[in-house]
């Protein structure tokens, strides 16, 4: 089995950072916002259920997902999958 067959990983709803309002010369206005999507990790169980991995646990799993991912452990140059 491999990181992939263990946990998923993907990302959460888009939230909102900051909001600044920029005021132009001509007196119009321009809105900028910062937005993040954030990583969210679960493990899967042997029951299917999944648990959300938080701090140095979801850590772990990420760096296992993206050493596998850097190891082309997905798909191969035919796209075809490796496993």
């Amino acid at each position: 089995m491999s990181i992939f067959d263990d946990v998923i990983v993907g990302y959460g709803p888009e939230q909102i950072e900051d909001i600044e309002v920029h005021e132009r010369p001509d007196g119009s206005s321009v809105i900028e916002t910062v937005t993040c999507r954030p990583v969210r990790v679960w493990e899967k169980r042997r029951d299917g259920s999944l648990v959300e991995l938080h701090d140095e646990a979801a850590d772990a799993a990420l760096d296992a997902f993206w050493a596998a991912v850097d190891n082309d452990e997905i798909n191969d140059d035919d796209m075809e999958n490796d496993r």
